[in-house]
């Protein structure tokens, strides 16, 4: 049997709000689009986070595994490798957080032009460049493309139950972001892949 793994979000860091701290308080949510082994692209939420302050750390809910964002939220049975994901980080204005995850999973669902994980990885920053930046309502504060091939689960994650969790740095020009975030939003999010058969 193949080996079969789940990603989750634990916490993220703020180590910086956006603009001046005197001003008022973020209010972030994180956007994740996972592509599963079959092709499948699959984009969940988090809840908005309000009041968030430099210094500050948050922990997503977990309840019903609600912070499990690969293959896609719910599936605790997990899936084979690699693991492709794109995560964006967004402050609430006044959008609809949830037509900003309707439009990243239409933009992310590539289909037949990204057959394989390496291929819609490679798109994923001219994707955050040309659509999902031009977004309205809401700032984007961060993007960041993940990947983790077979070869590095199988190295790292030898036992069922094995874990490790890496912390991704948000904010800035890192990550898919081809542009300067204005405000200098500074956040760390902690995510955690695990082997589970």
């Amino acid at each position: 049997m193949s080996a079969m793994y789940v990603a989750r979000v634990i916490k993220f860091e703020c180590v910086d709000e956006s603009g001046l701290d005197f001003i008022g308080s973020d209010e972030p949510y994180w956007v994740c689009t996972a592509r599963d082994p079959d092709g499948t692209v699959h984009t969940t939420r988090s809840k908005v986070f309000s009041d968030v302050d430099s210094g500050e750390t948050r922990r997503f809910p977990t309840e019903n595994d609600r912070n499990l964002i690969w293959p896609k939220k719910g599936a605790v049975k997990g899936a084979v490798g690699p693991i492709a994901l794109s995560i964006q980080l967004w402050e609430a204005d006044q959008g609809d957080p949830d037509d900003i995850a309707k439009k990243t999973q239409e933009a992310f669902d590539l289909g037949s032009q990204a057959p394989i994980v390496g291929d819609w990885i490679r798109r994923v920053p001219n994707i955050v460049r040309d659509q999902i930046a031009k977004l309205a309502g809401d700032d984007l504060m961060g993007s960041k493309a993940l990947l983790y091939p077979i070869s590095r689960l199988a190295a790292r994650l030898p036992s069922v139950g094995a874990s490790f969790v890496e912390k991704h740095h948000f904010g800035g020009n890192s990550g898919d972001l081809p542009f300067e975030v204005a405000g200098g939003p500074d956040y760390n999010l902690f995510v955690q892949v695990t082997r589970v058969a």
